[in-house]
């Protein structure tokens, strides 16, 4: 028995013998209206080189319980996509969640882009689980562009950090999320990808010492998943 620890960053510099801290500063987040129109990255800290981002007066825990079943509201009014064969073809309700699966190389990120532009909502979230680095700014300038990133708040854990930062990503994301949410306004949450996030806690779980059981994934995985 004993305690395995995984970090957030390098295990450079850290050695058997240094003293361990247990701490629950990093346990939340502070989001605020300014952040719309930023790049950050898994623990909250700006990317994007405009200066620091301004903390709101509430902090929320990086990973809030879901709402009970008996209080959440049924799913609403038929959303705009402003695509067409969206809209026709898988058309989406305020509340909803929809899951996009296909190759790489195929359109996945043109598609998300285009809702954060077109979408009828008040704020955009988007998170980046486990994106190559050198497609980010490719996503933010070519597809997201300015008219996107001015309403989005965009969150960003790149394939070659650490796993507990590329799950990180997706909770802070969806806190993110939650926040604006509480404010009354219209979010869409855009995660890319859900398989990723799957793939970070997959990591975690085999370092943890879990058998891997359904196509690898160990039993944390499939816990995780419905909690996201």
């Amino acid at each position: 028995s004993g305690t395995r620890l995984l970090p957030f960053g390098s295990w450079d510099g850290v050695r058997t013998g240094d003293p361990v801290a247990v701490t629950q500063s990093g346990a939340e987040l502070r989001p605020d209206d300014a952040w719309i129109g930023r790049v950050v990255n898994a623990l909250g800290q700006p990317l994007d080189g405009k200066g620091r981002l301004p903390e709101g007066d509430r902090p929320r825990p990086l990973r809030a319980a879901p709402p009970p079943a008996f209080t959440r509201r049924r799913v609403g009014d038929r959303l705009s996509t402003r695509l067409k064969v969206m809209d026709v073809f898988a058309p989406l309700c305020r509340g909803q969640r929809m899951g996009v699966f296909s190759g790489s190389g195929v359109g996945k990120s043109t598609m998300m882009a285009m809702l954060a532009r077109n979408a009828q909502a008040d704020v955009i979230v988007v998170g980046l689980v486990g994106e190559r680095g050198r497609e980010v700014q490719d996503f933010l300038q070519d597809d997201l562009g300015e008219e996107g990133l001015a309403r989005a708040v965009v969150v960003v854990s790149t394939g070659d950090e650490p796993p507990l930062m590329r799950r990180q990503a997706a909770w802070t994301a969806t806190t993110v999320a939650e926040h604006f949410r509480d404010q009354g306004k219209q979010v869409l949450l855009l995660l890319d990808s859900v398989t990723r996030f799957a793939m970070a806690q997959r990591e975690i779980g085999l370092a943890g010492g879990e058998p891997p059981t359904a196509k690898g994934y160990p039993p944390t995985v499939f816990s995780e998943l419905p909690q996201m």
